[in-house]
């Protein structure tokens, strides 16, 4: 969540052609703590998974780990109606 309302905050987010934005777009992998909800978004372009777990490390966020792949696309569902929210109230906000 801090990742998504750090690029909602500094405009690193995408405006898509319907109105919406885009802050976070991400992907489960597999790394040593577990499966992991990494970004794929970064720096405002989508990036490749491999790219993506690098610049995840290198940012030295913590990001949640889980034990099984459905557990971590669980909770991804959950973030995500939360970030839709946030983006819903920043919007208002702007107009």
């Amino acid at each position: 969540m801090d990742y998504h309302r750090r690029n909602l905050a500094t405009g690193m987010y995408q405006k898509n052609a319907d109105g919406s934005l885009t802050t976070f777009k991400g992907a489960v992998v597999g790394l040593p703590q577990g499966e992991t909800l990494i970004p794929t978004y970064w720096h405002g372009q989508e990036r490749d998974i491999p790219t993506a777990v690098r610049l995840a490390m290198k940012s030295g966020i913590k990001f949640p780990s889980y034990k099984t792949p459905e557990a971590a696309m669980a909770r991804e569902q959950t973030i995500h109606k939360l970030m839709e929210k946030d983006i819903a109230d920043f919007q208002k906000t702007k107009r």
